[in-house]
């Protein structure tokens, strides 16, 4: 399987070499597949699948994933080999993750979850806590849930953040943005002028994050 990136998007892609005189390009099961003629070398071929850019990234877009692929498993940007056991712990060994066939869902779930929020304190005590000097981060309570149409929530007056816990499907990054974002809101309830300006202070680039991250959780099914 090759990979290509389009629009700061992240697609695979499959090539069958064959007697042909064209190259042509599909879309089956959320995959670009490409048909080549057998001299054609990967360069011609990405300058094809970027030629048809557009048509490529519509067709994705319309075809959402799977929340719990059964062989797949995404953890922080890294994809992870599934083998499932008659054992009652989900584990990660090397580059491979054990899932009980007891419970496929649930078990992922819970495991996402607690990677949010133990990768939430990890940045918080590594990297924010020195960098965001107009936040007051004695008393934070972090939680995670699924959530259909939020990528987390601020409760000020209790000092209690929650994350999406899909945000542990991908690079640490957006983790980071989404979790600023809610800790301005501690001083800044709205997205007034000051809380983008506190914000962006700290996560300059944040639209952009915002903008590549919603792209790509569209493309799954929550």
């Amino acid at each position: 399987m090759n990979k290509i990136m389009l629009d700061n998007r992240e697609i695979y892609y499959q090539v069958f070499f064959k007697k042909n005189k064209n190259m042509y390009l599909r879309i089956k099961n959320n995959q670009v597949i490409i048909t080549a003629p057998m001299h054609f070398s990967i360069a011609e071929i990405e300058r094809f699948i970027k030629k048809h850019q557009h048509f490529v990234l519509k067709h994705l877009s319309s075809m959402k994933t799977e929340l719990y692929k059964k062989d797949e498993f995404w953890l922080w940007g890294r994809k992870y080999d599934v083998v499932f056991h008659d054992g009652k712990s989900l584990y990660i060994n090397g580059s491979v993750i054990y899932i009980p066939n007891s419970d496929f869902e649930g078990q992922r779930e819970l495991f996402y979850r607690k990677e949010t929020v133990s990768k939430a304190i990890d940045l918080i005590e590594t990297d924010l806590k020195s960098l965001i000097k107009e936040i007051d981060f004695s008393g934070i309570r972090l939680g995670s849930r699924l959530m259909t149409s939020r990528l987390g929530s601020c409760h000020a007056a209790k000092k209690s953040i929650n994350l999406n816990s899909i945000l542990s499907r991908f690079d640490p990054v957006y983790l980071r943005a989404v979790l600023i974002h809610e800790l301005v809101h501690l001083n800044i309830s709205n997205h007034q002028k000051k809380f983008y300006n506190l914000l962006l202070k700290y996560v300059p680039n944040y639209r952009a994050i915002r903008k590549e991250l919603g792209q790509i959780i569209k493309t799954i099914k929550i």
